[in-house]
C-alpha cells in the first residue's frame, strides 16, 4: 500500500515537471523567436514602446510698419481698398512651412480716425486682412505706437485683428488681461508682449483701462508668467518692444530684462523697436535651451538709408523656432533655431509706382533663387551689406 502511494506521488511530480518544462520552453521560444545572426534580439517578449513626440514650428518677424508710401498710391477704385499684396509673397514658402506665424504690428486700426503713417500710425483694415491671407496667425500689439489713436484705438485694433481671424497679444480689451495661449500639435505655447515706452501717451489712461496695455514692469511680467504656468503652458515666447532706435547693440536695460525674462521661465525672447538688427544669444539654463534676439529689425517699412542716414534699416529677420514635446515624458524643449535675415526690396512696377517686398537675404545672393529679379544697384547693395548683417547678428564688430 505504501509503495503504491509513493509510486503515484512520483508520477504526479513527473507530470508537473513536464508541464513546467513545456511552459518554460514555450516562453523561451517566444522570447528568442526573432533572435538574429548578429546576436541581438529584434523582437523581444517585451517590446519597448517608443516615446510619442510632437513638434511645432514658429516663424517670427519684427516691426511691421505701414508708412504711407507703402500703400497710399495703391488704392483700388473698384474694391475701395488699398493693395498690400506684394509684401510677403517671396516669404510665402517659409510661411507655409510653419505652424504659427507671428509679427509685431506697429500701427493701429481705428476707423474713427484718418489714415496716417508717421509720426502717428493708423492703417486701413485691409492691412491685417492681407497678413491673414498670406499666412500670419498672431500679432504682437504692445509697442510705442499702440496708443497712437488713443485707448479707443487699442480696442478697435483688436476688433480689426480678430475680425479677420487673427489673434493678438500684448494689448487687451479690459483689465482682466486674458493672456494668449495657442495649442498646436498638443503643445501649449504662451505669448507675452511688453513695451518699454508708449511715446508719452500712457499717462492719461483711465484707471479702469491701465491693464489694457503692457508696460515693461517687473511685477506685471512676473505675474503674467506665473499665470501662464498655472494654465499649464509648455513653452513661453516673449516679444519685448525695447532698446534704442537705430542702434545695433542692445542697451543695458535690454540685457537686464532679457536675463529677467529667462530667469522667470521664458524660453524665447524676440525683440523689436530699434528698426535695425541686434545680436542673437543662445543659452542653457537648468538643462533647457534658451534663445534671444535683441532686435529682429524692420520686417516691412519705408525706412531707407538715403533719407534715414542709419545703416541697416532695410534689413530684418524671420526667426524659425522648432519646439519639440515628448508627450510620453511630458517634457518640452527648443529643438532648433534658424535665423533668416531679410531685405525690404523697393522697386517700381510697370506703372512707375513703388512696390515693396520682403525677401530672404540668402535668396538675393549670388546663387539665390531671386537674384535675377533685382537690379544691379540692389545686387551691389545687398552684396556689400551681407557680411555686416551677419556680423551684427553674431555680435561681432560691425564694419
Amino acid at each position: 500500500m505504501i509503495l503504491n502511494v509513493i509510486i503515484k506521488m512520483v508520477m504526479k511530480m513527473k507530470k508537473m515537471i513536464s508541464v513546467v518544462s513545456a511552459v518554460f520552453i514555450l516562453l523561451l521560444s517566444i522570447f528568442v523567436i526573432d533572435y538574429n545572426t548578429t546576436g541581438y534580439i529584434k523582437n523581444a517578449f517585451f517590446t519597448p514602446v517608443e516615446d510619442e513626440v510632437q513638434t511645432v514650428k514658429i516663424l517670427a518677424t519684427g516691426d511691421i510698419m505701414y508708412h504711407l508710401p507703402l500703400y497710399i498710391k495703391n488704392f483700388d477704385e473698384t474694391t475701395g481698398k488699398y493693395d498690400f499684396s506684394t509684401y510677403y509673397e517671396k516669404m510665402k514658402e517659409y510661411i507655409d512651412a510653419s505652424d504659427i506665424v507671428v509679427g509685431n504690428f506697429e500701427s493701429t486700426i481705428n476707423p474713427n480716425r484718418k489714415i496716417s503713417g508717421h509720426p502717428m500710425f493708423n492703417s486701413p483694415p485691409e492691412s491685417v486682412e492681407y497678413l491673414k491671407d498670406i499666412g500670419f496667425d498672431i500679432l504682437s500689439t504692445a509697442n510705442n505706437h499702440c496708443l497712437d489713436t488713443s485707448i479707443e484705438g487699442v480696442e478697435t485694433t483688436i476688433d480689426a485683428i480678430e475680425s479677420v481671424g487673427l489673434k493678438n497679444f500684448g494689448t487687451y480689451r479690459d483689465n482682466n488681461r486674458e493672456l494668449l495661449i495657442v495649442e498646436e500639435n498638443e503643445i501649449k505655447i504662451g505669448f507675452l508682449s511688453y513695451s518699454e515706452i508708449f511715446n508719452g501717451l500712457d499717462y492719461n489712461i483711465a484707471e479702469d483701462k491701465i491693464n489694457n496695455i503692457s508696460p515693461m514692469n517687473r511685477d506685471l511680467i512676473s505675474g503674467d508668467i506665473d499665470n501662464l504656468k498655472a494654465q499649464g503652458v509648455d513653452f513661453i515666447v516673449v516679444y519685448p518692444h525695447w532698446g534704442v532706435e537705430y542702434s545695433t547693440s542692445p542697451s543695458e536695460f535690454q540685457r537686464e530684462m532679457n536675463d529677467y525674462f529667462l530667469s522667470l521661465g521664458a524660453d524665447v525672447v524676440l525683440g523689436s523697436h530699434p528698426h535695425v538688427l541686434q545680436p542673437v544669444e543662445y543659452r542653457e539654463i537648468n538643462g533647457n535651451n534658451k534663445f534671444s534676439i535683441y532686435s529682429m529689425g524692420n520686417s516691412i517699412s519705408n525706412q531707407r538709408k538715403p533719407w534715414m542716414k542709419n545703416r541697416g534699416v532695410e534689413f530684418g529677420a524671420f526667426v524659425e523656432l522648432t519646439v519639440e514635446k515628448n508627450i510620453t515624458k511630458g517634457t518640452t524643449v527648443l529643438a532648433a533655431v534658424d535665423v533668416k535675415p531679410t531685405y525690404v526690396n523697393r522697386y517700381r512696377d510697370e506703372k512707375g509706382l513703388f512696390k515693396y517686398e520682403v525677401v530672404a537675404l540668402n535668396d538675393l545672393m549670388e546663387t539665390g533663387k531671386h537674384r535675377d529679379e533685382i537690379d544691379d544697384s540692389t545686387k551691389k547693395f545687398v552684396d556689400e551689406n551681407y557680411q555686416w548683417v551677419m556680423d551684427v547678428l553674431n555680435n561681432k564688430e560691425a564694419k
